[in-house]
């Protein structure tokens, strides 16, 4: 069995999303013209805007994928969550006891 085909869809959609987050906002010609204004703007400058907007939703939903999956992958190997490992590692506040 190869690398490769060990990748898992999770793995595969992050990717997917965040190049979409990161290429289209660079390609010019989806947003070289001045018309449709919305609310007085040009185009350039609403539809730049609204990618900050889904490159954050994007990246979050790539992070939720990844983190779901590494979850996944640590309980399948035994290994137990790893939030759980950090909390159990912090100092203890003397208000905490």
């Amino acid at each position: 069995m190869s690398r490769l085909s060990a990748v898992r869809p999770a793995y595969w959609i992050s990717g997917v999303l965040l190049v979409v987050a990161v290429v289209v906002p660079l390609l010019v010609p989806t947003y070289a013209k001045a018309d449709p204004h919305l609310w007085g703007f040009p185009f350039f400058y609403w539809y730049q805007l609204m990618w900050v907007f889904l490159s954050a939703i994007l990246v979050s939903i790539s992070y939720r994928l990844l983190r779901t999956e590494e979850r996944r992958r640590r309980a399948a190997q035994g290994l137990g969550d790893p939030e759980a490992a950090d909390a159990a590692d912090a100092p203890v506040k003397e208000g905490d006891q």
